[in-house]
């Protein structure tokens, strides 16, 4: 057995629908089910072990961290990638007349948390895509001496396209520009190298191309980011405690370097046991073999929509393709409920397009069935 199939096995719904939806929500694997189901379990029962569950964040966070090229001391758990970002664009110092840097493609979770700041003095300043295309050269021609950041989508939600984060980090580091990242598209599914690639936030949730449950997610940030950061919230974590050593009490900070600093109360434990779960699956599979499979799928998917004659809007070419393909269809309510009739899960996005979006427990023969259902719809 091949170590997709053996893969596919761990999801059941691949037995009789073609998941094409991954850019949306991951099926949960059972095994994530039943991780999660055991930490309850244990506290059904009165085994409640709070030491042990920080252990178990804290192996997390090395797993996580080398999956995605960075250092789990600068990894700390959010509840999704909004508070990720959020913490980071609450948590700067800006002055009056700064200005930043967005794209029109971004997901609202990526807009909103800057268009905030606004009230603070920040000039929000926003690249125009070109038939939603945009490069790093389109988003550098709004850089002047006032920009402070940039944020972007690794790879946009509507239509896949994916940014040279690469070469952008390049550019920002060498003018001290803050690079925030949104990777919640590719992560798991794409190789990243965020230390390598000179990104300062990178912020993610578990339950797309990391297999995990909703609710909870991570921010890794450089050196540089967590030491500018203040906290979007105080609360004891691993690191910030209650200091009544003197006669007025304190915030203690056994390491500012750790970014367990960001983190406030009690983590997810629970997605956090599911989000372990998830890892195993695909640390099993080996990241190395999980993207050129997805983008296999996704090139033959994209290559047979277009060969049908569909308007096919996601990019063609291998450097700005992910996992993810958006086709224009006249009526995309009923387009997504043939599919659906076809057995395809797939998803519309606000542009009215019709989104199929591929994981690695998908196959070629999944990408046979909505070729099928495409060429039956008459597009």
């Amino acid at each position: 057995m091949s170590w997709q199939d053996e893969f596919r096995q761990f999801f059941p719904v691949t037995r009789d629908k073609a998941y094409a939806n991954i850019a949306y929500t991951s099926p949960l694997s059972p095994k994530v089910a039943d991780a999660v189901a055991a930490f309850f379990d244990g506290i059904t029962h009165a085994r409640s072990d709070k030491p042990q569950w920080l252990r178990d964040a804290d192996a997390l966070r090395v797993r996580l961290a080398r999956l995605i090229g960075g250092d789990p001391r600068r990894l700390a758990f959010t509840k999704n990638t909004t508070e990720g970002l959020n913490t980071v664009a609450q948590g700067l110092a800006w002055q009056d007349g700064d200005n930043l840097i967005v794209d029109d493609q971004e997901h609202p979770t990526n807009a909103l948390p800057w268009l905030n700041l606004r009230r603070r003095g920040v000039q929000v300043r926003v690249a125009q895509a070109n038939a939603h295309r945009y490069t790093v050269d389109d988003l550098w021609r709004h850089v002047d001496a006032r920009t402070r950041l940039i944020a972007v989508s690794w790879v946009q939600y509507g239509t896949g396209l994916r940014t040279d984060i690469a070469e952008l980090g390049r550019r920002c580091a060498a003018l001290g520009i803050w690079l925030v990242v949104d990777g919640i598209q590719g992560a798991g599914l794409l190789r990243a190298q965020v230390d390598e690639w000179h990104v300062d936030a990178f912020a993610c949730g578990a339950h797309k191309g990391l297999l995990g449950p909703l609710g909870v997610g991570f921010l890794h940030v450089s050196p540089k980011l967590l030491d500018a950061l203040e906290p979007l919230y105080i609360g004891p974590s691993g690191v910030t405690t209650l200091d009544k050593s003197g006669l007025q009490w304190q915030v203690g900070v056994s390491d500012a370097d750790d970014a367990r600093r960001l983190e406030s109360g009690n983590l997810n434990y629970p997605g956090i046991a599911g989000w372990a779960g998830a890892l195993d699956l695909i640390e099993g599979a080996q990241p190395e073999r999980i993207e050129p499979w997805v983008l296999e799928l996704s090139q033959a998917l994209g290559d047979g929509l277009r060969g049908l004659g569909a308007q096919v809007v996601s990019p063609a070419g291998a450097a700005m393709r992910s996992t993810t393909t958006a086709l224009r269809v006249a009526d995309p309510t009923a387009a997504l409920a043939h599919l659906n009739q076809a057995g395809v899960v797939a998803s519309v996005v606000e542009y009215g397009y019709v989104r199929v979006s591929v994981g690695a427990y998908n196959n070629h023969a999944d990408v046979e069935r909505i070729l099928r259902a495409v060429r039956a719809l008459g597009v």
